[in-house]
C-alpha cells in the first residue's frame, strides 16, 4: 500500500472567474470611494468659501462704518465753519482751535483739520508740524490732482476724497474736502487729513483672520497681497462705496484650511482603500475556502481509510472486553447508587444537600472558566420560618420544607441544580443564562410560587421567601465569595420588606459588615441603657387637642450616634431580640406615662407597637397585665398597635380579645397596605385603624389615594371605629382629612417625634386654638 499522498496532484488552484470577480469589485468600489470622497471634498471647500465670504462681508461692513465715522468729522468741520460765518463775518483762530482740539483728542487717526478761505490755507490744527500748509493756494497748486480736486469740490456741495497718497509728515493717508458757503456764495474749503493705518486698525482688518485679505483704494493696495485682485475664480471680492469713489476688498480662504481639507480627504481615501483590500481578502478567503476544504477532505479520506483498516483488526477484542466490564459494573452499581444517594441527599426533603451543592458548584466553576460561560446562584431563605417552628412544632416545619421543595422543583429543569443546604435555606444554580432579564424572570417566578398559602394541619399559612442572587463571573469567580454575596443580597431583600429578591451589587458589602456589627451590638443595647423612646403627639382634628402619643424607639449607638428603627428593628426581628426590646419599650412607656400624670399633667393615651414575635410567645396578655400592675398605669391610657397581617390571623384573636377586655385600646397600624380585608373588620376586636402615610402623601396629588381614604373613613365610621391618619405634613392634607371627618391625625405638620422631656413641655404649653391658627396661617 502506498502511504504517501501526491500533494502536487491535489494542490488547489484559484479559478480565473474568482480573480475577475474580485477585480470587478475592486474597480466598482474604488470608483465609488473616489466619487464619494471627491464630493465630500467639494462640499468642505464650498463651506470654507462660504465662511470666507461671510467674513469678507463682515469686514466690508466694519470698514464702511469706520470710514463713515471718520467722514462725519469733515461734515462737522464744515458745519462749524458755516455756523461761525453766519454769526460773524470771519472766523477766529481761537474758536477754530477749540473746536478742532475737541475732535482730534477724541478720535484717532486724524492728522489735521484745515480751512481754506478762497482756496488758501489759513486755519490749520494742529499747527505744529503743519506750518508748511499755511498759505497754500489749492487753485494754483503745483499738483494737477489737487487743482482738479479743488475745482470739482467748489462746484459741488458733496464731499470729495483725494488719495490715498504719501503724507508729507510720513505715512499713508487720505484727504476729505467740502466746500463752505457764506450767504450762498463760495467762501472756501474744509479739509481733513486721515491716516489710513488707524482706519484699518479700527475696522479690525489688521487682526489675524481666517482669510487672506487685501484692501485697495484709488488703485493703490493698502493692505494684503495685490495678487488677490487678479480676478481669479477662487477670489472673493467686495466694494465699499464712498461719497467720492470706492474702496475694494479681496479675499481668499487661508491655504492651511484648504490644505487641511485635501489632507483629510486623502486620509479617508487611504482608509477606504485599506478597507477595500480587507474586503477583497475576505471575499477571496470565502470564495476559495470551499475548494481548499474539498482538497483537504480528499486527503483526510485517504488517511481515514488506512486507519479504518487497522481498527477493524482490534474491534473484536474490544467487544469482548466491553462485555466483561459491563458485568462487573452491574454488580457494583447497586451498592454505589445507594451510598451516593445517602451522601448527597437531604433526609427531610429528599433534595440534594450542602455537600452536593458545594461539589457541583466547584465543578461548574472549573468547566465555566475556560468557556467564560455565565451562570446564576440563587440563595433562598423562608420568611418567618422560625415562627412556624416555634408555634407549630418542628414536625410541621419539616412538612413545610417538603412542600417548599416540591413547589420549587415543579418550575426547574433537569439541568438546574436545586439543594437544601440547611434549616430553611435553599440554593438553585441556573447553569445556562442568556441575560439578566432571564435571571430576573426566574427570580420573580420563584417569588410568585409563594403567593399561594401552604396547608399545614388543615389550615392555610402564608409563607414567603427572600432571595439573593449572584452571577458568575460578573460578581466573583470564587465559590465561597459567590455564596457570601448571595447571602448578603438575600439579607438585603429581607431588609427591603421580604417576599422579594435582590441581585447582588457592590454596595451590599458595606451593608453586610454594618449589619453584622449592629447585630452584635444590639444584644447589649438594653443592658447598656442605649435604647430610648421618643413620642409623637396625636391631634384631634376638630378641636386641636392632644389625645394621645405614639412611642417610637431610638438607639443611641456608641459609634454611629442616634439610629432610627429602620436600621435595627429588622435585625431584632430575625434574631429574636425584638421580644426583650419590646418588653423594655412597653415597661418604659407605661412608667413614663404614669410619671407625667403624677407631675400634674392630664392623662393621655400612649400607643406602643407590638411585633409578631411578641404574639408568638403566647404570654403577651399576662405580660401586659403584669407591667400595668407594676407601673400603676390605668389600661385606658395604653394603646397597642398591631399590623394587618397579625390581626388577620385567627390564632391571635383570643389574645386581642383579652387585651381589649382590660380596657386597652387596640389599633391596626398601616391599614390598607397589606391584606386590607374589610370583611374582617366587623369581627376583629379592635378600636382604631391608622391610615398609612403612603395614602396620605397622595392627597391633592393622586385621586385614587383620596378615594381609598374616603372609603376607609366611611367603613370605619359605620363600624364605630376611630380612624387616625399618619404622616400629615401639609395644610392641604389636613384640610382634606378635616372635611371628610377623620378623627385624629399625626405628623410633622403639628409635631415631630421628641424626647420625653420635650413632650412634657409640649403637654404643658399646648394650646389647641393657637395650634389650629398656626397651621392655617
Amino acid at each position: 500500500m502506498n502511504d504517501r499522498i501526491d500533494h502536487n496532484s491535489t494542490r488547489y488552484h484559484t479559478p480565473l472567474r474568482t480573480w475577475m470577480f474580485l477585480l470587478g469589485i475592486c474597480l466598482l468600489f474604488g470608483a465609488l470611494i473616489w466619487w464619494a470622497t471627491g464630493s465630500y471634498k467639494n462640499r468642505l471647500i464650498r463651506e470654507v468659501y462660504h465662511d470666507a465670504k461671510l467674513e469678507l462681508t463682515t469686514n466690508a461692513s466694519s470698514l464702511t462704518l469706520t470710514l463713515g465715522h471718520k467722514f462725519l468729522l469733515a461734515s462737522g468741520l464744515k458745519a462749524f465753519a458755516e455756523t461761525e460765518l453766519s454769526e460773524e463775518s470771519q472766523l477766529e483762530n481761537r474758536h477754530f482751535d477749540d473746536f478742532a482740539s475737541g475732535f482730534i483728542s477724541s478720535m484717532t487717526g486724524v492728522r489735521n483739520l484745515s480751512l481754506y478761505p478762497d482756496g488758501v490755507a489759513k486755519y490749520v490744527y494742529p499747527l505744529k508740524g503743519n506750518e508748511q500748509i499755511i498759505g497754500v493756494n489749492l487753485f494754483t497748486h503745483s499738483d494737477l490732482q489737487v487743482r482738479q480736486n479743488a475745482e470739482r469740490t467748489k462746484q459741488t456741495s458733496s464731499m470729495t476724497i483725494l488719495g490715498p497718497f504719501e503724507l508729507v509728515q510720513g505715512g499713508l493717508g487720505i484727504l476729505t474736502r467740502q466746500s463752505i458757503s457764506q450767504n450762498h456764495h463760495f467762501w472756501g474749503f474744509a479739509s481733513v487729513v486721515l491716516d489710513i493705518p488707524p482706519i484699518l486698525q479700527e475696522a479690525g482688518l489688521l487682526r489675524d483672520k481666517g482669510i487672506d485679505l487685501a484692501v485697495r483704494a484709488g488703485g493703490k493696495v493698502l493692505l494684503g497681497d495685490p495678487k488677490l485682485f487678479d480676478k481669479h475664480a477662487s477670489t472673493l471680492y467686495k466694494r465699499v462705496p464712498l461719497a467720492d469713489g470706492y474702496w475694494e476688498l479681496a479675499a481668499m480662504p487661508k491655504m492651511n484650511k484648504l490644505d487641511s481639507i485635501i489632507s483629510k480627504v486623502c486620509m479617508i481615501r487611504i482608509i477606504c482603500s485599506f478597507a477595500l483590500l480587507l474586503l477583497l481578502a475576505f471575499l477571496y478567503v470565502q470564495m476559495t475556502q470551499k475548494g481548499k476544504l474539498q482538497v483537504m477532505v480528499r486527503d483526510r479520506t485517504t488517511s481515514l481509510v488506512m486507519a479504518n483498516q487497522q481498527l477493524e483488526a482490534t474491534y473484536e477484542e474490544l467487544i469482548a472486553t466491553e462485555e466483561e466490564l459491563r458485568e462487573q459494573y452491574e454488580l457494583l452499581g447497586g451498592s454505589e447508587k445507594k451510598l451516593r444517594h445517602m451522601a448527597y441527599h437531604d433526609t427531610v426533603t429528599g433534595l440534594h444537600n450542602r455537600d452536593y451543592f458545594q461539589e457541583r458548584l466547584s465543578s461548574l466553576l472549573v468547566h465555566a472558566k475556560p468557556t467564560n460561560r455565565s451562570f446564576a446562584l440563587f440563595f433562598i431563605d423562608l420568611d418567618h420560618f422560625k415562627m412556624i417552628n416555634d408555634t407549630l412544632g418542628h414536625a410541621v416545619g419539616d412538612i413545610l420544607l417538603q412542600q417548599v421543595g416540591q413547589r420549587l422543583s415543579s418550575i426547574l429543569t433537569a439541568e438546574d441544580i436545586f439543594s437544601r443546604i440547611g434549616g430553611d435555606e435553599f440554593t438553585i444554580i441556573l447553569p445556562k443564562i442568556s441575560d439578566i432579564g432571564y435571571v430576573q424572570d426566574a427570580a420573580q417566578a420563584i417569588i410568585e410560587l409563594f403567593q399561594e398559602p401552604f396547608i399545614l394541619q388543615g389550615m392555610e399559612y402564608d409563607v414567603t421567601a427572600s432571595i439573593g442572587v449572584t452571577l458568575y463571573p460578573e460578581h466573583s469567580e470564587d465559590a465561597t465569595t459567590l455564596i457570601k454575596y448571595a447571602d448578603a443580597a438575600m439579607y438585603k431583600a429581607k431588609d427591603e420588606g421580604k417576599n422579594n429578591y435582590r441581585i447582588y451589587d457592590s454596595s451590599l458589602n458595606p451593608d453586610a459588615e454594618e449589619r453584622l456589627e449592629i447585630k452584635n451590638s444590639l444584644r447589649h443595647a438594653v443592658d447598656r441603657n442605649e435604647l430610648t423612646v421618643h413620642y409623637q403627639p396625636q391631634i384631634e382634628v376638630g378641636s386641636g387637642r392632644i389625645l394621645g402619643l405614639e412611642a417610637l424607639i431610638r438607639w443611641n449607638h456608641p459609634k454611629r450616634g442616634l439610629l432610627m428603627p429602620g436600621s435595627f428593628i429588622a435585625i431584632a426581628e430575625e434574631t429574636g431580640l425584638i421580644v426583650p426590646i419590646g418588653e423594655w419599650v412597653l415597661r418604659t412607656v407605661c412608667s413614663q406615662s404614669k410619671r407625667w400624670q403624677e407631675a400634674g399633667l392630664p392623662p393621655v393615651r400612649v400607643a406602643v407597637n407590638l411585633s409578631a414575635r411578641q404574639f408568638a410567645q403566647n404570654q403577651l396578655s399576662p405580660l401586659v397585665q403584669d407591667i400595668l400592675t407594676e407601673t400603676g398605669l390605668d389600661p385606658a391610657h395604653l394603646e397597642l398597635e398591631i399590623t394587618e397581617s397579625m390581626a388577620m390571623q385567627d390564632r391571635n384573636w383570643n389574645t386581642l380579645a383579652e387585651l381589649k377586655q382590660l380596657n386597652i385600646t387596640i389599633s391596626i397600624d398601616d391599614f390598607g397596605t397589606h391584606y386590607s380585608s374589610l370583611s374582617y373588620l366587623k369581627h376583629l376586636p379592635v378600636n382604631k385603624i391608622k391610615i398609612d402615610r403612603s395614602f396620605v402623601n397622595g392627597i391633592a396629588q393622586e385621586p385614587k389615594d383620596e378615594a381609598i381614604i374616603m372609603a376607609m373613613l366611611l367603613v370605619a365610621h359605620r363600624l364605630n371605629l376611630t380612624i387616625l391618619a399618619e404622616g400629615v405634613e401639609t395644610y392641604d392634607q389636613f384640610s382634606f382629612l378635616h372635611r371628610n371627618q377623620c378623627d385624629e391625625i399625626q405628623g410633622y405638620l403639628f409635631y415631630k417625634p421628641q424626647s420625653a422631656e420635650q413632650i412634657e413641655h409640649i403637654l404643658r404649653q399646648h394650646s389647641p386654638e393657637e395650634t389650629l391658627n398656626r397651621i392655617k396661617g
